[in-house]
């Protein structure tokens, strides 16, 4: 059964297909929220270690603040590079010493053996469960035969977000009386981590700077000095297998230690030495043994599989989000039939991608710190049923003219859209293109918790369970152009949501002609300009209209719960003061009360013709068909048919008996006179 959003309260008397109807009292409203049963990118990102071609560390060397060398730690790689064996000689920090170590694969478990390098005696062996990015989410020391050690075994758990960055480390200390808790949460700007906080965020452990440099590094420099994740005694951390690496290379811990480099002429390390109050303390010097699978065909950029589109994004250089790497796709399209992770700044140009069959995930994810650029392409959904949203952005994506995104099918109640999911820190920005014919339930066309900027384009003829745009979660929308128009509902509002604690800010484009009601708000709307919403925009109680600058255009208001008399309804924002022409664009649906311009604010207040006076008035609006017959007025009174909407239908000026008879097509309309505010159907 379709709810809709507003239900007007209209007493209606039917006796064979007449219909009498009396005066409406007050607006009663669907309270609409969004009550999210899955977030954003519930499917895991690839793994880490899904690489193709990159230099690999081949060996480590270790030097005290004398030039003595300490340790060197040699490296060995599977075919995906990752990390299957290390050989300590020497002894350093809090590495591990004299020791061979392998790390052994199998599904999402990792098993570490260690052996002492002379003895090849067993040290110890820790098994960790991975998640599907390849990184750890638990670790446990074990004896030789599988079971706990009764004195020192340790268990380690870790919490990631959706981009692999770590988040928090619960470690559990086992000694013979009891089972000690240790707990660290981090903060992570810009790819890199911040800060540690020793059990809760009231007292700073560890703290970081980072130079301006990439880390280009396979493994991550930064542990094999800072114990971010704790004593790092297995090299996880150091080997990439705790979350995602810092972006950076670190130029500071507390206020004491500081680093210098040398790099190579590719940008990698060659040194790395640690200062303590400026004076020298250690230096490691590293070694590299080339690429790993480097492909003996360059990845061309104009891909025709979904292995070279994949190809061609891995090798393709970092770039800028201003100098992105330009890739073809062919007028014949590609099939994805798995998720494409974007992780360089890229765009994407002619053809079309098309979704595979076998893909209910979705098409492009583009992650943290990178950005991808649509460009006169076609992204095609394939109305297969999906579980996730079809283009998920945890960085930067750019629509400009010519794009297309269709045909994205998410069917599940209470999920983000089946088309463009915005995570938080993540950003859209639609200078052009076309969102249109898909399904999704909150947002079928733009499901926004970051920021939504809309400059021009169309999103249109969409269908979902609330707005063709939900903002949530503190997500950002800016409208300066564009068109949001055509979209139907089942729950309501068919053109743009705002959540609690959402940003809204429309001062260009259109949103017209959509199901239900324009827009639907929990938030304050920043409004102005050419803004243009023909249709109802509902408010809650304690919402307001922030008006800069003038409005030219009309705006049709109503509130969910009819609010009291001298409620703030709209005022002037940020400098800019209201006028009698802004009071006279502000429509408010309500005949009991009207608005006024009090100071710099809109407010309400009691209209002279109340409700007991209508109620209790010789008027009478009654329809037969498509006709209606005005009675009771008094005689050559003029009165004025509206649309819904508000846009003005006729005019007439009742006969010497107070009466007048016309025909009106289908819908609901406003009949306004000097005594008199009547809403009726005409069905």
């Amino acid at each position: 059964m379709k709810h809709m959003l507003h239900k007007w309260i209209i007493p209606i008397v039917l006796f064979i297909g007449f219909i009498v109807a009396f005066p409406l009292t007050a607006l009663s409203q669907k309270t609409l929220r969004l009550d999210l049963k899955k977030g954003i990118g519930d499917v895991p990102l690839k793994s880490s270690f899904e690489r193709v071609g990159g230099k690999l560390v081949k060996s480590i060397e270790f030097y005290n603040n004398e030039g003595v060398k300490r340790m060197t730690m040699n490296l060995w790689y599977d075919e995906k590079g990752r990390v299957i064996k290390t050989q300590n000689q020497g002894e350093w920090g809090m590495l591990l010493e004299n020791a061979i170590a392998y790390y052994e694969f199998k599904d999402q478990t990792l098993t570490l053996t260690t052996y002492d390098i002379g003895t090849e005696e067993l040290l110890n062996k820790v098994v960790c469960e991975l998640n599907a990015q390849g990184t750890i989410v638990k670790e446990e020391d074990l004896l030789e035969d599988g079971s706990l050690p009764y004195m020192g075994g340790t268990i380690s758990n870790y919490e990631y977000d959706e981009t692999g960055q770590t988040l928090s480390l619960m470690y559990r200390f086992r000694d013979d009386k009891t089972s000690r808790v240790y707990t660290q949460t981090y903060d992570w700007e810009n790819g890199n981590v911040m800060n540690g906080y020793p059990n809760g965020p009231n007292s700073k452990q560890e703290y970081y700077t980072y130079t301006n440099v990439e880390n280009k590094m396979n493994i991550d420099l930064t542990h094999l000095f800072a114990q971010v994740y704790g004593e790092d005694v297995y090299q996880f951390a150091v080997l990439g297998y705790i979350g995602k690496k810092n972006s950076n290379l670190i130029g500071s811990m507390r206020d004491y230690y500081t680093y210098e480099y040398t790099l190579d002429s590719e940008g990698y390390v060659s040194t790395m030495t640690e200062y303590y109050k400026g004076e020298k303390s250690e230096t490691v010097i590293l070694s590299y043994d080339g690429t790993v699978n480097p492909s003996p065909d360059p990845t061309p950029n104009n891909p025709t599989t979904e292995d070279e589109l994949g190809g061609a994004i891995d090798n393709a250089p970092e770039g800028t989000e201003d100098s992105p790497t330009e890739i073809f796709i062919p007028s014949g399209g590609i099939t994805l039939h798995k998720p494409l992770d974007v992780d360089k700044h890229i765009r994407l140009k002619g053809g079309s991608l098309l979704r595979g069959n076998d893909n209910p995930y979705a098409m492009l994810r583009i992650r943290s710190g990178y950005s991808l650029e649509l460009d006169d392409i076609i992204i095609d959904g394939n109305r297969v049923s999906q579980k996730d949203g079809s283009l998920i952005v945890y960085g930067k994506l750019k629509l400009k003219d010519g794009v297309t995104i269709k045909n994205c099918k998410r069917i599940e109640a209470d999920t983000p859209s089946g088309a463009v999911c915005i995570a938080k820190g993540g950003e859209l920005t639609m200078d052009g293109g076309t969102i249109t014919g898909n399904i999704g339930a909150y947002g079928s066309a733009v499901y926004n918790e970051g920021i939504f900027t809309m400059t021009d384009g169309e999103i249109s003829s969409n269908t979902g369970q609330i707005g063709a745009v939900a903002n949530n979660g503190g997500g950002q929308f800016i409208m300066t152009g564009g068109k949001i128009s055509s979209n139907k509902v089942t729950d309501g509002c068919g053109g743009v949501f705002v959540s609690e604690h959402c940003f809204f800010r429309m001062t260009g484009g259109e949103i017209s002609g959509n199901e239900d009601c324009a827009l639907y708000t929990w938030a304050n709307l920043q409004i102005g300009g050419q803004a243009k919403v023909d249709g109802l925009t509902l408010m809650n109680d304690g919402n307001r209209l922030l008006v800069n600058p003038s409005l030219r255009n009309n705006w049709q208001i109503s509130y969910v719960e009819t609010p009291p008399v001298g409620t703030i309804v709209a005022v002037g924002y940020n400098g800019y003061q209201l006028a009698d022409s802004d009071l006279q664009k502000v429509i408010y649906y309500n005949n009991v009360s009207q608005l006024k311009l009090a100071g710099n604010s809109i407010v309400t207040y009691q209209t002279e013709t109340n409700v007991n006076k209508i109620n209790t008035d010789k008027f009478r609006l009654s329809v037969f068909g498509n006709q209606v017959k005005v009675e009771g007025l008094l005689a050559y009174t003029r009165f004025i048919i509206y649309e819904i909407r508000g846009r003005a239908v006729v005019s007439h000026i009742t006969d010497g008996n107070g009466q007048y008879c016309f025909s009106l097509e289908n819908g609901i309309y406003l009949l306004t006179c000097k005594d008199q505010k009547r809403k009726f159907f005409v069905k």
